[in-house]
């Protein structure tokens, strides 16, 4: 009986190691040399290592300068209107919207938005039923951010039954509005 002989494969794992750091190497080699190389190029233009910072620090600033430009630019090209239609503001009426109109613990609460933005005037409340006025109140315009609001009507319930017609008559710098609503106590 013959043995086979085995052959030992050990050589090709280290060729291929040494194949390896070669290539290692040679990276390493490039790229020293070019780092080297770039900073001899700089120091053959005269230019130290201020100066080299000076002209980083200014191309820096300029990138800032024309971020900083481009974003206002993007800012004035995205000008959104937030709302269609016309400014409320400049409208020769006032308007504006009741926005809560019930009875808690007995009294009949009554708030209003106006569409405008205003910082004096007053409101005018009447409840109207079968045309006749069954109360009236007045409360003082209170500016917010962007709208107004009437700083708010609470009423007693005690004798109020039934369906009611909210007319609120608006009243700020010379313009006027009428703002109607429903409530049923």
């Amino acid at each position: 009986m013959a043995q086979k002989r085995k052959r030992s494969k050990k050589w090709i794992s280290w060729v291929i190691l040494v194949v390896l750091l070669i290539a290692a190497g040679v990276v390493v080699y490039l790229v020293w040399d070019n780092y080297f190389n770039d900073k001899k190029e700089d120091r053959k233009e005269g230019q130290g290592t201020e100066q080299v910072e000076e002209k980083e620090v200014a191309e820096t600033t300029e990138a800032v300068e024309k971020e900083k430009d481009e974003a206002e630019k993007a800012v004035e090209e995205k000008k959104v209107n937030q709302y269609e239609g016309d400014d409320p503001n400049t409208a020769e009426e006032l308007s504006g919207v009741v926005t809560y109109a019930g009875v808690n613990n007995g009294v009949l609460m009554v708030r209003v938005n106006i569409d405008q933005y205003l910082d004096s005037g007053k409101c005018e409340l009447s409840l109207v039923k079968g045309g006749g006025v069954a109360y009236n109140a007045t409360a003082e315009i209170a500016g917010g951010a962007s709208t107004a609001s009437c700083a708010g009507f609470d009423v007693p319930a005690f004798g109020l039954q039934g369906g009611y017609e909210i007319v609120i008559n608006l009243e700020s710098g010379g313009r006027k509005g009428t703002i109607r609503g429903e409530v049923n106590i």
